[in-house]
Order: structure tokens, then sequence, then C-alpha cells
């Protein structure tokens, strides 16, 4: 049966041959400019501490594959990245700042003695600056939640490192960001996956990167470490799971190996997300642009 396995080689050989051709012509035509788009398309970033270096290297994949987003929202980490996304920030810049900034930078003291949140908000700001959102290239949201009202805050005016801090304020490990009658902190209490928000504000098509699609588990063991991880940890499942219903394609690298508390790791966890964008990048050019 050796000439039916070279039938079905010649085949598999031709369809690639095709396919091939499909994506050179989708391409020059997506960098003339011809493509037409299909409708607004949004990229949602959601939580993930440290994990946060994934989003970046997704966002090189996509910068590699000439996606551009219409808009972005961005949830705890992925509020600082997609901050610096909105603001024309290169991913290899971000992932250089990244390498240099150490846990002291951010957070200084035991657990029980919260810090000043806008020390998380000088990430963005020393990128940059005191920028308002007026002065992003793109639209961003960013995702926080109120312990006044106990609902979600969508903030899209104002100082952009502001609103990125107020996102990532993690409980007990920051102090909740005043502003006005509104006590802000992280948006993953209520929402770590915000891709209902992309559709809120307009978006047809929603891109998610989750870097933490193994969320929900538990421990066993008693300290108090442990137990403040587990309890984020199931909170941080039952928030996400609007946002990935309301996700047309979702980037989920395995980061398993990593802890959200613990930038060890992070050329490892930039290539994990870099990689897992890359494999989706056909589908995400399908989803926005007509053939």
């Amino acid at each position: 049966m050796k000439w039916w396995d070279n039938f079905k080689q010649n085949r598999r050989l031709k369809a690639e041959q095709a396919e091939n051709k499909r994506k050179m012509k989708r391409e020059r035509a997506l960098i003339g400019g011809k493509l037409k788009r299909r409708g607004v398309t949004a990229l949602c970033l959601g939580g993930g501490g440290a994990r946060g270096f994934a989003h970046i290297g997704a966002l090189q994949a996509f910068r590699e594959a000439n996606i551009d987003f219409d808009l972005v929202v961005g949830c705890s980490a992925g509020s600082i990245v997609g901050a610096l996304y909105a603001a024309g920030v290169e991913p290899k810049d971000m992932l250089a700042y990244g390498a240099r900034l150490q846990l002291k930078d951010i957070k200084k003291g035991f657990i029980w003695s919260p810090d000043d949140s806008m020390k998380i908000g000088k990430i963005v700001s020393d990128l940059i600056g005191d920028a308002q959102f007026s002065d992003l290239k793109k639209p961003f949201y960013a995702v926080a939640t109120d312990l006044v009202e106990g609902k979600q805050v969508i903030l899209d005016s104002g100082s952009v490192a502001t609103a990125a801090a107020a996102s990532s304020t993690v409980p007990l490990f920051f102090k909740p960001l005043v502003m006005g009658n509104k006590h802000l902190v992280d948006g993953g209490l209520l929402n770590n996956i915000p891709a209902d928000v992309c559709r809120m504000v307009g978006a047809d098509n929603v891109v998610t990167v989750d870097v933490n699609p193994t969320r929900g588990g538990g421990t066993s063991e008693m300290g108090l470490i442990s137990v403040l991880k587990a309890t984020f940890d199931i909170m941080g499942a039952n928030s996400s799971v609007h946002g990935l219903i309301n996700s047309d394609i979702i980037v989920a690298p395995d980061l398993s190996a990593f802890k959200s508390t613990d930038k060890d790791g992070y050329e490892e966890m930039y290539r994990l997300g870099y990689e897992a964008a890359k494999e989706k990048c056909d589908e995400i050019l399908r989803l926005i642009y007509k053939d």
C-alpha cells in the first residue's frame, strides 16, 4: 500500500502549500492595509500577579503578526500591561523594565502592614510618566473593586498610573486606593477576566489572555500565606467564569509552575505567553479581518 501512503502524503503537502499561500496573501493584504476589519476587536488582559510577564510575551507575538486591537481592558496585572500597551510602549521595553523590577520596589514590610498602592502605579508612571487616559493611543479601561459599595468600578479617565494601581491593589498587601468616596482594590475580586466589560464599551470581538488558567486550587496547608493564596485563587476562579464566556478567543499559557507572587522564571513566563499567543494568531486574524 505504498502508493496509498504516497498519495496521502502528497495530498497533505498540497494542502499545506495552499494554506501557506493563503497566509502569505493575507499577510500582504494586511501590511498593505487592504483587509477590512470585522467590527471592533478588544484585547482583554486578566489578572495574575507576576504571571503578567506572559501578557508581555503575548503582546510581542501579536506585534510580530501585525495584530492591532481597537481597545484594551485590563484587570490587576493585566491593567498594568494594558495601560502600557495602550500608551504605545513596546513589549521589549516592558520586559526590560520588568527584569529590573524587584519585590522591594513595590512591597516592603510584613503582610499585616499594608503598603502604599501607588508603588504599583509607579511601574506605569516610570514608563509613560503622568499620562492621562486622554493621552493614550487607544482606548483603555481598568477594572477595580469598590470596597465601600462592593461593586465593580470601570476606570477610564484621569491618571493612568493611578487607575492601574487601583486595579492591582491586593487587599491586605496594599492599602485601598481612595478615589473620592470610593475605596478601590483589585478588580479580580469581582471580575478577574473583564471580557464582559469589553462588550460593554463596544467590542464586537474579544481576544482574552488568561495568565492564570489553573486558578481555583485549594490547599491543605494552615499557614497564613497559603490560606490567603487559596482564598484568592478560589475567588479568582469564580470571578473569571463570566469573562471566559464572553471571550471569542482565549490565549491561556500554562503557568502552573510559577507563582503569582514571585518573578522568578519571568523569562520563561514571557516565552510561554509568546508561544501560546503565536499559536492563536491565525485564528485571531480570521476573527478581526475579512478575507
